[in-house]
């Protein structure tokens, strides 16, 4: 209880500086695809905070590479100067199985990509109903617009949206 309580004034506490001060770095967005499902739904809104470094795993809101005005929710999964290839339903990072506990199921299809410097390879965790990488290819970090920190929306699902572990 005193965990939840205190995760709601923390939650207060940002939104009173974004909106009070103009802290320019606080961004709020709704979930507008199920290509993040199970972990974020259509209509879930989530609170951002502008670019603070990209570690595998987070959770980041990109404008769609493919230049619709449209702002998406993906998982960075591969970093610069790596290779990424998927294959019998695994991701795998130069040759190392990535452990994946929170996606929707395996991906059905295989791809094998370089990822070049100041670009990431995204995901979105319904491997098989998300446009993402596997479609576009590696995204230009100038894409990547902010990095996810909590979910607000709806409230009964709240919670801080965990950092990411850095284990493959």
């Amino acid at each position: 209880m005193f965990r939840l309580i205190n995760s709601i004034l923390m939650v207060c506490f940002v939104f009173l500086v974004g909106y009070f001060f103009g802290v320019k770095e606080v961004r709020f967005y709704e979930v507008i695809s199920g290509s993040m499902e199970p972990t974020l739904k259509v209509n879930d809104r989530i609170m951002t905070i502008k670019k603070t470094g990209f570690p595998r795993k987070s959770i980041v809101m990109i404008r769609d590479p493919l230049a619709s005005d449209e702002i998406l929710a993906k998982r960075i999964i591969g970093l610069p100067g790596e290779t990424i290839e998927i294959k019998n339903g695994k991701v795998y990072i130069d040759g190392r199985k990535l452990r994946e506990p929170y996606i929707k199921e395996a991906p059905d299809y295989k791809l094998k990509k370089e990822i070049p410097e100041h670009h990431y390879f995204l995901l979105g965790d319904n491997r098989n109903r998300s446009e993402d990488s596997s479609v576009w290819g590696p995204v230009d970090e100038e894409l990547i617009m902010s990095k996810a920190i909590l979910k607000y929306w709806p409230f009964k699902e709240f919670k801080i949206i965990a950092r990411p572990s850095i284990d493959i």
